[in-house]
């Protein structure tokens, strides 16, 4: 966005300014350290999300058997019995997110926390907006950069992707009518309770849950930069200044597995419903706090990261015994949604709250602190990226669907489908964001800033 400062002659000057560039205050202008790590942390976590959901669709079947490569076992003379197609499927049948295959546990482990870094990325983003805007201002933003590209994504690429899948009548009248009534219904099923997001927006799930964080929050936000150094605003510091971390380590993880406990029985988290959205609003909230409370917290991860690091591992060997458990069971420990099981609350239910967030929130310390360390430096491409990151967002799904139908047809399975269809899938994202980058109008309904 573009600031006007004045020179000491009166003179209106533009500047360019990212993230934290400069902030004015009064006449004054305190200068910001723009933080690089965020975003390259943004850009990568991001860009994660491509190769997550096609493989996904390859070892979890996600997007059906159509589409998926591995839809059909190696070899027709395994399947000759009941009783072999039995063992197939307990034993090889990795297309499932119930596999405790090596590659699906991969997928299950990164999925707990990538989520969970880019709510946070996204609250930080929000701390370093609202300390020039109002919240009228703010909230209108929001409006134009969530809202808008949710809604024209879901109809464009939402009745792309459901063209792909073979899911319409091909005919020009079929895919007209078609094209305008699912304006009509994905305009309107996105606010039914728990199934409403997954079936009209898909996953554009992540930019609704956003705008109704940041309008939750707002009231927080006007406060809190209305007085910088009220009561409410040391209390949000505070987490970073409570002797030997305790606040950032102990404090801060239990109020997430709080959060679970008291809504993961109920239903199983997926797309941010469920538990997952008071648990996402949860590291929303606390990235916010995190730049809130700036200075003590690059202090902490730089005091704490090989630390961190260490606890990091310990936790990760705690998830995955629950993920074994999990699987044994059958009861849903990681997932949530217990009570099909005719469980409320038992010793393993409350432990596996304790390891699910513990090990997310764990997660996103490493990562925050390592990108801190390693990543807070400047690029000429990173603008460019950043840039890219919502188009490559809105774009990928159809993309995904389309690059798996070809992996499919030419009989590429596992790795292979995978690195194929991820490299189908990103060049032509690139290409289309290269596109739309070009006009003011595209910009616009794409969120490119």
């Amino acid at each position: 966005m573009a600031l006007l400062f004045r020179r000491p002659m009166g003179w209106p000057v533009k500047v360019k300014v990212g993230f934290l560039a400069i902030l004015m205050q009064g006449d004054q202008q305190v200068p910001k350290t723009r933080r690089h790590d965020i975003d390259w942390l943004r850009v990568i976590l991001f860009g994660l999300l491509i190769p997550f959901h096609v493989a996904i669709g390859v070892y979890w079947s996600t997007y059906g058997d159509e589409i998926n490569p591995n839809s059909e076992p190696p070899s027709t003379e395994l399947l000759a019995s009941e009783e072999n197609q039995k063992r197939f499927i307990e034993e090889n049948d990795v297309y499932t997110p119930e596999s405790v295959d090596f590659t699906s546990m991969v997928l299950h482990w990164m999925h707990q926390w990538r989520l969970a870094a880019l709510f946070m990325i996204s609250g930080m983003g929000t701390a370093f907006a609202f300390k020039r805007r109002t919240w009228s201002v703010f909230l209108e933003e929001r409006v134009k950069r969530l809202l808008i590209p949710m809604f024209f994504g879901a109809w464009t690429m939402g009745f792309a992707g459901s063209v792909i899948l073979g899911n319409e009548d091909m005919s020009p009248i079929g895919l007209t009518f078609g094209f305008l009534f699912g304006i009509v219904w994905r305009s309107l099923a996105f606010w039914v309770p728990i199934i409403g997001k997954l079936i009209a927006l898909g996953h554009l799930w992540f930019l609704w849950n956003l705008f109704q964080y940041s309008l939750i929050m707002t009231p927080i936000f006007h406060v809190v930069r209305k007085s910088p150094d009220g009561a409410m605003a040391r209390f949000l510091r505070s987490s970073f200044s409570i002797p030997m971390g305790i606040g950032a380590l102990i404090l801060m993880p239990l109020l997430l597995a709080m959060t679970e406990v008291v809504f993961k029985p109920w239903f199983p988290g997926y797309i941010g419903v469920a538990y997952e959205w008071f648990w996402f609003l949860v590291f929303f909230a606390f990235g916010y706090i995190c730049i809130l409370a700036k200075e003590e917290y690059y202090g902490f991860l730089e005091s704490k990261r090989v630390a961190i690091t260490a606890i990091t591992a310990l936790w990760t060997v705690a998830f995955i015994w629950l993920r074994l458990e999990q699987h044994d069971s059958g009861v849903p420990y990681v997932d949530g949604g217990w009570l099909e099981n005719e469980i409320l609350h038992n010793r393993m239910t409350l432990l596996a709250c304790v390891i699910h967030s513990f090990h997310a929130w764990f997660w996103c310390l490493t990562i925050f602190s390592w990108g801190a360390f390693l990543l807070n430096r400047p690029s000429e491409n990173l603008t460019y990226l950043n840039q890219a990151v919502y188009p490559f967002y809105i774009v990928h799904m159809p993309l995904t669907f389309a690059g798996l139908r070809i992996v499919s047809e030419v009989g590429l399975r596992d790795y292979a489908a995978v690195f194929v269809a991820t490299a189908f899938v990103v060049l032509f994202c690139w290409v289309f964001f290269e596109g739309v980058r070009r006009t003011k109008a595209t910009r616009f309904l794409f969120g490119i800033k």
